[in-house]
């Protein structure tokens, strides 16, 4: 397994980390949870320019990569959404679009094709990533007050509004690939 794989198979290691930073309440645990967040994230840049720069693309990366991806921004929803703090109709639209691209990745892997993000799915990862990142490190600098969802109320505010903004995009990227790979649905 070359360098890039090992790094998108750590950002899979650090989800479990970052759930129990976040859900096991300790001083800093918000700090702690946005470090971890923070490196994760980074890690799927670093991997993808290892892999680019040094001729490391495999079909292993070009699948688990997006879904390391996923399941790193999923697994802060999940967080966000046990706070009260995000729209459960954001995340239903944006499951339905990784499903939809997820089966147009399946089918194409049955004729031997393997589909990449492209650059819609990359803006669309990015936005997730910095949104629910922007969140982490606003409970992290409010940390240590009594009760953080009620001393700030705007970051409700907040999370409404950016996840809808990426609920629309991650759509308009799942119509994306949706018109790129409807040629590989057969119908008879």
């Amino acid at each position: 397994m070359n360098l890039p794989n090992k790094i998108t198979v750590f950002r899979f290691f650090c989800i479990p980390l970052l759930m129990a930073f976040a859900y096991i309440e300790f001083p800093y645990h918000w700090v702690a949870t946005l470090i971890v967040y923070f490196i994760a994230c980074v890690s799927d840049t670093v991997d993808g320019n290892i892999a680019r720069k040094r001729g490391l693309v495999t079909d292993f990366g070009k699948l688990m990569d997006p879904l390391s991806d996923k399941s790193l921004v999923f697994a802060a929803y999940l967080i966000l959404i046990n706070m009260g703090w995000h729209t459960d109709i954001c995340v239903m639209l944006m499951l339905a679009r990784e499903f939809l691209v997820a089966g147009i990745r399946m089918i194409a892997a049955t004729t031997g094709e393997v589909i990449a993000a492209n650059k819609f799915g990359k803006c669309k990862t990015f936005l997730q990533m910095s949104t629910t990142g922007m969140t982490f490190l606003l409970l992290a600098i409010g940390e240590g007050k009594a009760d953080i969802t009620m001393s700030t109320p705007w970051l409700n505010v907040y999370c409404t509004i950016a996840f809808w903004i990426v609920a629309i995009v991650t759509v308009l990227s799942g119509i994306i690939y949706a018109k790129d790979g409807w040629h590989l649905i057969k119908t008879k």
